[in-house]
């Protein structure tokens, strides 16, 4: 294009810089630290893509992210950034990428909630609520009864049944 149609005399038009908050990130990297030890920090390029992804710098957040899973294809929270980021990335949109992550995750540690619980918010922002009942309801049913994490999630299961309708009388 530009051997054709190029001027280097040509004035540009610069525009703007505009921050775009992003809020979504930041949440997703709370509430995926408080499903690990809180005395165990990540992998520390792992704490690197986070403040790449609470910038917005989504893609290079996935660049740091893709090393750590190639280095180490068995951690499990580096793989759930990932999936969260994928997402982030493709502003809210599930992405085979993402859903990858996160059954890559699942595979790591079948007993960590994190996979389950990340895939049914990324099916929620989707647009696809019964297949994120569908996610949480079976991670629910198969937590073991004295799993730390198994009220909160009953909770938001009742919640979205009651957003959806189910179990309710007209």
């Amino acid at each position: 294009g530009y051997a054709l149609q190029g001027n280097p005399a040509q004035p540009s038009s610069p525009k703007p810089y505009l921050e775009i908050a992003n809020e979504t990130g930041p949440a997703l990297i709370d509430s995926r630290r408080q499903l690990f030890d809180p005395t165990l920090p990540p992998n520390g390029f792992v704490t690197v893509a986070d403040g790449f992804t609470r910038r917005g710098q989504f893609s290079d957040a996935v660049g740091i992210l893709r090393g750590v899973v190639a280095e180490n294809p068995n951690d499990t929270e580096a793989w759930l950034a990932l999936g969260n980021v994928l997402i982030e990335h493709a502003e809210g949109t599930p992405t085979p990428a993402a859903f990858y992550a996160y059954s890559r995750a699942e595979a790591t540690d079948p007993s960590h909630p994190g996979a389950a619980y990340f895939l049914g918010i990324a099916l929620l922002r989707g647009e696809r609520p019964m297949e994120a009942r569908a996610v949480w309801a079976q991670m629910v049913d198969n937590a073991p009864g004295d799993a730390p994490w198994l009220p909160a999630m009953q909770a938001r299961l009742a919640q979205l049944d009651r957003l959806l309708g189910i179990g309710t009388t007209p």
